[in-house]
């Protein structure tokens, strides 16, 4: 068996004049500012039907939950990050502590999808440790667990790297789902799918 390595802690950089959350030398997540560009975070937003409820599986410092909450208003907003560090940082960092509408909760989003009985009208999977997509988020049975979850007319929304590999995790995506948008930003690709 393999030896799992953990991964490096989460700090805070400033990039670019923007407060980063930066675990193995890539940035996970990013303030949010008055005069912030569109970015990948961003791309996760569905451009019709803006959601009610949304789930957010790998939270980070909360870019989508507050971009969401801006967008939006304080529609409910359940956020799984599994890593303490990277929740505590997203709490006392990038404000998610100021976010009535968000709940925070660190656990593990494979046993959390599992035994969750909601539904949601947009899930976002962003599920990387240090640039790398974490193992089992693309495998079948967890995709057909997120399309239960989803509310009918739902979106999930999944980031993905522009990789050798990508056609074949869209391939993947669509055997549960119906790939609806492509949103390339940067070295980026965020998938919009819906259930059938």
């Amino acid at each position: 068996m393999p030896e799992i390595t953990a991964p490096p802690p989460p700090r805070v950089e400033d990039r670019d004049g923007r407060k980063a959350l930066v675990v193995g030398g890539y940035v996970q997540s990013i303030a949010v500012a008055a005069d912030h560009a569109f970015d990948v975070w961003d791309a996760f937003i569905p451009r019709r039907r803006l959601p009610w409820r949304a789930l957010i599986l790998g939270a980070g410092g909360g870019t989508i939950a507050t971009l969401l909450t801006h967008r939006c208003g304080p529609i409910r907003i359940v956020a799984i990050e599994r890593d303490p560090a990277v929740a505590r940082l997203a709490r006392e960092e990038f404000g998610l502590a100021h976010l009535s509408n968000v709940e925070l909760i660190e656990a593990d989003a494979f046993t959390w999808v599992a035994t969750c009985d909601e539904t949601f009208d947009l899930i976002c999977i962003d599920m990387y440790v240090a640039g790398e997509i974490v193992h089992g988020t693309l495998a079948t049975p967890f995709l057909r667990q997120i399309a239960r979850l989803l509310t009918p007319g739902g979106t999930a929304a999944f980031n993905l790297f522009k990789t050798k590999r990508l056609d074949e995790q869209v391939h993947r995506l669509s055997r549960v789902f119906n790939i609806a948008d492509r949103i390339a930003i940067g070295g980026n690709v965020v998938i919009h799918a819906r259930r059938d």
